[in-house]
């Protein structure tokens, strides 16, 4: 059972991915522009609410591997993978970024913060998708059972 809700979870990750990254460009690009015929808060309304998804799908993978949160942090630090600990850590910072980018977005616009935000995020992309390489042989196998 918890295969099956890993390559569920595994594969709505693999769909969300791109699509949280080609939001996140499109907003770097239109610098608070519209496009399509949708003015710029409903780009950064769908990438807030696909990024927030992308998220608990993130923490529901971790979750599925790792147990429960209260074994995360041993986990973590007993961890060989430095590029493993670089791509947590990174993650959390690009929430945490992503979360105070909201905040100051719904106060005051576009600001400083959502750039950093998107410069974190895409370096997080980066980490998570040779993760994602990685572990490619888990969706051929995964997929056959």
């Amino acid at each position: 059972m918890k295969k099956n809700y890993l390559l569920i979870c595994n594969k709505s990750l693999l769909l969300l991915m791109p699509v949280v990254l080609a939001s996140g460009v499109l907003l770097e690009c239109l610098h608070g522009g519209s496009f399509c015929r949708l003015d710029n808060t409903c780009w950064v309304s769908l990438h807030i609410v696909l990024s927030m998804l992308l998220s608990l799908f993130v923490l529901w993978h971790v979750r599925l591997n790792w147990g429960d949160v209260c074994n995360w942090y041993m986990r973590l630090a007993r961890h060989r993978s430095r590029g493993f600990r670089f791509t947590f850590i990174i993650f959390l910072l690009a929430v945490l970024t992503g979360l105070l980018s909201i905040a100051s977005w719904l106060c005051y616009g576009h600001t400083p913060l959502g750039g950093w935000h998107g410069k974190i995020g895409l370096v997080c992309t980066f980490f998570m998708f040779g993760h994602t390489v990685r572990h490619r042989r888990w969706y051929s196998k995964g997929s056959r059972d």
